[in-house]
């Protein structure tokens, strides 16, 4: 929400197409409850005109004005940026491979116990900038 609410007003992440959230395992482990994190994943929709690599770009900047390490990976389609706070979160934001899609903004948390209880509350499927 608070990457949101730094773009443009109007702009609205939308995870209605992907399901809200999702908690895979963290790592590979022979025995017991793996650890997991909470991951959740949308379309970032800027108001219309918007140029979409300059959103990206955007939105990597504001990461860092909130002291995040934040880079584009040559492994991923360009532009994007992955953004990693000091406390294990992490923010990721790529491009589509058609032109004119918005592009996917993704949060992981850091890994916590897989036997923790499943009935988190409600995460929002839009959000809008005011």
């Amino acid at each position: 929400k608070k990457t949101v609410q730094g773009l443009l007003a109007g702009t609205t992440l939308d995870a209605t197409g992907y399901g809200a959230t999702n908690t895979p395992p963290c790592k590979d482990e022979d025995t017991g409850t793996p650890p997991v994190s909470l991951t959740t994943i949308g379309d970032l929709k800027p108001p219309a005109g918007t140029d979409p690599n300059a959103l990206i770009a955007l939105t990597g900047e504001i990461w860092k004005s909130w002291g995040w390490y934040v880079f584009e990976r040559d492994e991923f389609r360009k532009p994007n940026r992955f953004g990693y706070a000091p406390d294990g979160y992490s923010l990721q934001i790529k491009a589509k491979a058609q032109a004119g899609y918005p592009p996917s903004l993704e949060g992981i948390s850091p890994c916590f116990p897989g036997e923790l209880p499943n009935n988190r509350s409600t995460f929002p499927t839009v959000i809008t900038a005011d």
